[in-house]
């Protein structure tokens, strides 16, 4: 079978659809199928930054098109790539999987559907935002233009299939089918119990004040206890959030608590999450994080926000502490709670390693194979 992964940005690109995107490609390639990959040559687009490859090698077919900004516009619409509207037109495969919901690649994939018989699977990664009018008007739109002409659309949580279904999409068009990760990562690790009271919280991902609740999060480490001895290391691109965190922990006296480390090497991140003592996520909308299955991975006790798709992939009690989005007095309960409470620490660590097995690759890849073998057959 061949497939063509079609995506916005892809890695060396940082962030939980590139991942996904390169982890479903190698996941057919072992399983003996062909696969093509066809992105973008950016490394983010607020402002756009080029990849510079420098040593990476891509050791299956990916083709890099140069975009560029015509018009200020959200989902990165305002970026085209006419190379890679060309490549689509031409390139042959069985199954086209593409990106993101109201990305402007998942747009011409659509618009080539129109002209070709090969089947298009859109794996949307969606979640609601802010829940405005203007982008609810914009959702509605995109459902209509992108998503009906898709053979399939797939939703990770049953809460992103609901919000699809309630935009217009027939519910039969949908598949449910769970973001997964690669545990093998995690192999060998040790036994995820603690004997100290936890001291070191993590927050992993991209560094945006307008979804990820960075302010909140600052200010709910002020009012953590100080004899915790809390502290928060945050790991990730700067999207606009770095100068945000540095300036409220030094207004609110915390500066030595709060450390900004960016964006690491996959390996640096590994020794971040085993280093930890508990996980953070205090976003303001997420679709299905994939750094919570991470951290559930690597055995650390979680306090989130109950947002998007976050209570579908932990449960609250049992490997988690669910807060309220941009409430820091909660946060702060939570945070306090659990990091002075190893027991429950420790019954968290267990049963989060237990959950995170649901989202193996090993487990997922079968999922998505049997999608695109039955759509290739039809």
């Amino acid at each position: 079978m061949r497939v063509l992964e079609v995506t916005h940005r892809y890695p060396p690109a940082l962030g939980g659809v590139e991942r996904e995107a390169e982890s479903i490609a190698r996941g057919l390639v072992a399983r003996g199928h062909s696969v093509e990959v066809v992105t973008t040559d950016l490394s983010r687009d607020r402002p756009i930054a080029r990849l510079s490859l420098g040593p990476w090698v891509d050791d299956l077919p990916v083709r890099r098109h140069r975009a560029f900004r015509t018009v200020p516009a959200p989902h990165g619409l305002g970026l085209v790539a006419p190379g890679m509207a060309l490549d689509l037109l031409q390139a042959q495969a069985d199954v086209v999987h593409a990106h993101g919901f109201g990305r402007a690649p998942t747009w011409m994939a659509a618009g080539v559907r129109r002209f070709r018989r090969t089947p298009l699977v859109v794996e949307t990664h969606f979640d609601a935002g802010r829940g405005t009018p203007g982008w609810r008007t914009y959702a509605r739109a995109v459902v209509r233009l992108t998503l009906t002409g898709a053979d399939r659309v797939v939703a990770h949580t049953q809460i992103e299939e609901d919000l699809l279904a309630s935009l217009g999409l027939p519910r039969d068009r949908i598949a449910r089918i769970p973001a997964g990760i690669d545990l093998t990562e995690f192999d060998g690790w040790p036994e995820p119990t603690r004997k100290k009271l936890g001291s070191t919280a993590l927050f992993v991902g991209r560094m945006s004040p307008e979804q990820k609740g960075l302010g909140p999060l600052v200010r709910a480490v002020a009012r953590v206890p100080r004899e915790l001895g809390l502290r928060l290391r945050l790991v990730g691109e700067d999207w606009g959030g770095r100068a945000l965190v540095e300036r409220l922990a030094h207004e609110l006296g915390i500066e030595q608590s709060v450390t900004v480390v960016g964006p690491v090497p996959r390996p640096e991140l590994l020794r971040e999450y085993a280093n930890a003592d508990l996980f953070v996520l205090p976003s303001l909308f997420e679709c299905t994080p994939a750094v919570l299955m991470e951290a559930m991975a690597a055995g650390l006790p979680i306090v989130a926000t109950r947002v998007g798709g976050v209570p579908e992939v932990v449960t609250e009690g049992e490997n988690a502490l669910l807060c309220p989005p941009n409430d820091p007095a909660s946060l702060a309960a939570a945070l306090s709670r659990l990091g002075g409470d190893v027991p429950l620490q420790n019954r968290f660590r267990r049963s989060g390693r237990e959950r995170a097995a649901d989202f193996s690759w090993d487990r997922v890849i079968p999922l998505w194979v049997d999608l695109f073998e039955g759509l290739a057959r039809r």
